[in-house]
């Protein structure tokens, strides 16, 4: 069946002729089937006899990505480092459920390829519980023809910490929601995206931290490069419940525009309705700054050698993170082919 759906809604609605409150896409939600990803995990992890049977929380994506997505129930528990292969072979939609017990530290590196001229979604809840710690690396490397939605969720426990970083350098247009709600005392939220867009990519951000406990803490980041006609929208909330006392929250973001084609627009909201909080934004959208070019310069590096350069470090700082050094050089060398 094919539908317009709301997608990536803002928690607070701006002056409606910015265009910036969400979007509106035809989904064609029939012809998604789950047997159309290929899911594969390994290293230390186990499944979950039974089902999980509490609600799933709402999603930054909207109440009709809610409506459309289907978890699998059975709880994966991560306990200790483990590698999520996600392959889409058709227009596909999956869901999952990972768990992450109390007082244990993991590392998961999520890899999204395949694709086509179709579209292909993606939903994780991650469950931290008391103490627990999750490093999470995800990378977005789908066919530049897929309409793409990567949705996540979290309940993060007291303690508990989580660390994402994210690598967006797939897909003809992106969708990307996150929602983590920092339930317990003490719980600690860090996520640094960064993408590569060039040509007509579009990547669509709507980042949300729901400050509920007493002393929280989350730290959102949105970095990239736009070439072409590429353009990128960031949505970041902060949502500081009344009972929250002590939270602490930031949103930042630094993109660099390579082209006159280029478009990017920002959208920081932090929402209050604690006294005893502190919420920061702050944006840097701009070129390569004439200080950086003449240094380069003056070291021998023409200007396109010296943007390449600046361009490959922002990426490498990202991919150094990846621990698996044949994926980091594979990372490495979609970048050259995008930059040439």
């Amino acid at each position: 069946m094919n539908e317009m759906i709301t997608i990536n809604p803002s928690p607070a609605l701006t002056f409606a002729k910015l265009k910036m409150n969400g979007d509106r896409i035809f989904l064609n939600t029939g012809i998604l089937k789950k047997q159309n990803v290929i899911v594969t995990v390994t290293g230390r992890h186990s499944r979950s006899d039974t089902l999980y049977d509490e609600p799933i929380p709402a999603g930054a994506g909207g109440e009709d990505l809610d409506r459309i997505l289907s978890f699998d129930r059975r709880v994966l528990t991560a306990e200790g480092d483990i590698h999520v292969n996600n392959v889409f072979i058709g227009p596909g939609s999956c869901g999952m459920i990972v768990r992450i017990a109390r007082g244990t530290s993991a590392r998961i590196v999520e890899i999204t390829r395949g694709g086509g001229d179709y579209s292909a979604i993606r939903s994780t809840l991650y469950l931290l519980e008391e103490g627990a710690s999750l490093t999470l690396v995800q990378i977005q490397q789908l066919d530049k023809r897929t309409l793409y939605i990567d949705d996540l969720r979290a309940r993060l426990a007291e303690n508990a910490q989580l660390k994402i970083t994210r690598l967006d350098l797939g897909s003809a247009v992106s969708y990307q929601s996150s929602k983590v709600l920092l339930e317990g005392k003490s719980a600690d939220y860090a996520a640094h995206g960064n993408f590569l867009l060039n040509g007509d990519q579009r990547l669509d951000i709507n980042m949300i931290a729901e400050h509920i406990a007493p002393n929280t803490v989350s730290d959102m980041r949105s970095d990239g490069v736009l070439l072409d006609r590429a353009s990128k929208i960031f949505r970041g909330s902060l949502d500081f419940k009344s009972g929250c006392k002590g939270a602490k929250g930031s949103e930042n973001e630094d993109v660099m525009l390579l082209s006159d084609g280029a478009d990017n627009q920002s959208m920081p909201i932090i929402l209050c309705g604690e006294e005893d909080v502190e919420g920061n934004h702050g944006a840097t959208v701009g070129r390569v700054s004439d200080d950086a070019l003449y240094y380069l310069a003056s070291r021998g590096f023409d200007e396109e050698k010296a943007y390449k350069m600046i361009v490959r470090s922002r990426m490498n700082a990202t991919i150094a993170c990846v621990p698996d050094a044949d994926l980091r050089d594979e990372l490495e060398k979609t970048v050259d082919e995008v930059l040439a």
